[in-house]
Order: structure tokens, then C-alpha cells, then sequence
């Protein structure tokens, strides 16, 4: 019966001098704007908050509830001021002697988590783009693109109205190796390795898919060697766009999704003869890389598509076409 009336004491007085009393105490201390006692019970609340969350349970640092009453009564009671000795002892040296590390720790994992977020919502977004089908090429143009189109509705011409519902009959598609798998030819097994050729009928097939274009998640970074350039509309973070080609300006373009092809401001351009880089890059993502002649704009463009295979597929196709791409005879 002692034991059971001993062990309510402790719980009660626990509470009561650990936590009730010093809660009231920091509310009187705001309410009143007490600089000098705002900062005690803020460190009080701070070194206890370090040993029920860290030292308890990831050390097994428990201290017998009696103990853990003299040890709250130490911190807490003004008379002592356990809560500041320990700040002052312990923490500050230590924050002053690892504040870097920390940052640097802390940064690493903000970055670290950011990273596996977005790959965790590109993978559902092109889980839901391959599910949805039209149905999300619908959604795109009607949600993104409806504010663009109603502003620019009055400069639309008919040649305009037409090239639009050619555009609507052959949306872009959701993965190189579906778009493929609608030509004439037969890219089975096409990977980055491969030295599978491609005849006449092939390059028209892959280019025409191209010309159509794919949707991917594309980040352009622009670097001037004199003054600064032009910001992207893509710089800053993977957005999701269109990937295409233009055979008559042999280019190709990343438009952000859902805006008109039409507005040139929109469409980032990437000519071939000024292409100097062409390589996989991370799990499934491509990079292009472009010089002007003069070298005075460098622009890196990268895109990121469906998988690792589609990125496969489309890199050794573009490795083929390219050289005949160049080629002024070449008409899709």
C-alpha cells in the first residue's frame, strides 16, 4: 500500500512541478512580456524536451521516478535554474562547436527528402497519365491551357483553327515506346547498347513520333558567357511540358503543357546543329546540351521520361536519326 501511495506522490508531483506549474509560469511570463523569465522557461522546456525525446528513449537514459522528480525540481525552480546551467554548460558549447555540421546535415537531408518526393509524384503522375489516356490529354488542355486560349482566342486565325485540330487528333504521347508501337516499323528491344540500324521507314516513324511529341518533366538551364540570359519558363524545377521536333527549323522544343505551340515567347528551343551534347543522365532522364556557334549561350535541357527504358529507347533512337536529320535532303 506504501509502495502504490509512494509511486502516485512521485507521478502527481511529476506533473504538477515538471509540467503544470511551468506551463503556467511561460504563459505569465508572455502575457506580462517578461524578457528574463520568457528565456528560463524557455530553455526549461527545451532541456527537458531533449531528455524525453533523445536521452530516454535512444540512450535508455531513465532515471528512477524520484529522481526524476529532484532532477525537474532542479531545472525548474527559480531558485536553482538547473534548465540554464545546463544551456549554458552543455548546449551552447555544443551547438557552437557542430552549428555547421547540423546546417550541413540538415540541408542534406531537406534536399535528400525533396528528391524522393518528387520522384515519388513522377511516378504517379505517369502512372496516371498512362492509365488516363486521353482523357488526361483532355484534362491538360482544358485546365492549363483554357486561361491561354481564351486570351489569345481573338488572334486566332483559321489556318490556326485547323493546325489546332490536327494537333487534337494526334496529342502528344505519354511514352516513346506506345507512341512507336502505332508506326509501321518494329522497335522491339531498342535500348542504348543496341546497334540496331534504322532503314528509311524507321526514321520517318521515329521522327514523326517526335513531331507529335512526348510528354516529360524537363528543367532548362541557360548560361551567358557575357551579360545574363534570358530566364527559362523551365528554369528552377522539373516542370511537366512537351518534347517535340521541328523539321522545318530542325529544332527541338520543350513547350510547357498545355500552352499553344503557336506562342514563340513559350517554347524552348534547341537546334540540332547547335547540339554538342546528347547523354543519359540519373535513373531516366536525358540531357541535351547546346552551344550557339559563337559560344556565347550555353543551354542544358533536361528531360525525364516515363522509365529507364523509354529514356533508353529515345536516346539510341535520336543517336540514329540525328546524322540524317542533318541531312538537308531529309523530308518527314
Amino acid at each position: 500500500m506504501m509502495q502504490q501511495l509512494l509511486t502516485l506522490f512521485q507521478s502527481v508531483s511529476i506533473l504538477l512541478f515538471g509540467y503544470f506549474i511551468p506551463a503556467l509560469s511561460s504563459v505569465k511570463a508572455v502575457v506580462h512580456k517578461d524578457i528574463e523569465a520568457y528565456h528560463q522557461w524557455s530553455t526549461y522546456w527545451l532541456i527537458l524536451h531533449l531528455y524525453t525525446t533523445i536521452l530516454s528513449p535512444f540512450l535508455h537514459l531513465t532515471l528512477h521516478p524520484l529522481f526524476q522528480l529532484l532532477a525537474i525540481l532542479w531545472l525548474s525552480l527559480p531558485r536553482y535554474q538547473g534548465a540554464a546551467v545546463v544551456y549554458d554548460r552543455i548546449v551552447v558549447p555544443w551547438v557552437n562547436k557542430y552549428e555547421e555540421q547540423v546546417d550541413d546535415t540538415i540541408d542534406v537531408a531537406h534536399r535528400g527528402a525533396r528528391r524522393w518526393v518528387l520522384a515519388k509524384l513522377k511516378t504517379i503522375i505517369w502512372a496516371v497519365m498512362g492509365e488516363g489516356g486521353s482523357l488526361v490529354d483532355v484534362l491538360i488542355q482544358g485546365v492549363i491551357g483554357s486561361t491561354i486560349i481564351a486570351t489569345d482566342h481573338s488572334n486566332v486565325t483559321d489556318a490556326q483553327n485547323k493546325n489546332h485540330s490536327v494537333k487534337a487528333s494526334n496529342p502528344p504521347r505519354h511514352s516513346v515506346k506506345e507512341a512507336l508501337s502505332h508506326g509501321s516499323s518494329s522497335f522491339d528491344d531498342l535500348s542504348i547498347n543496341d546497334d540496331q540500324s534504322f532503314d528509311e521507314n524507321m526514321v520517318q516513324d521515329f521522327m514523326s513520333m517526335l513531331a507529335h511529341g512526348l510528354y516529360v518533366f524537363a528543367n532548362v538551364e541557360k548560361v551567358a558567357i557575357n551579360g545574363e540570359p534570358e530566364r527559362s519558363i523551365f528554369e528552377g524545377g522539373f516542370k511537366l511540358g512537351v518534347f517535340s521536333f521541328d523539321e522545318g527549323d530542325k529544332r527541338f522544343n520543350i513547350t510547357p503543357a498545355g500552352r499553344d505551340p503557336q506562342q514563340e515567347q513559350s517554347i524552348e528551343r534547341l537546334y540540332v546543329n547547335d547540339l554538342t551534347r546528347l547523354a543519359a543522365f540519373g535513373p531516366q532522364s536525358l540531357l541535351l546540351e547546346c552551344s550557339k556557334t559563337t559560344g556565347e549561350l550555353i543551354i542544358r535541357a533536361e528531360i525525364v521520361l516515363s522509365d529507364e527504358n523509354d529514356r533508353d529507347v529515345l536516346l539510341n533512337g535520336l543517336r540514329q536519326c540525328l546524322p540524317i536529320v542533318k541531312d538537308e535532303k531529309m523530308r518527314l
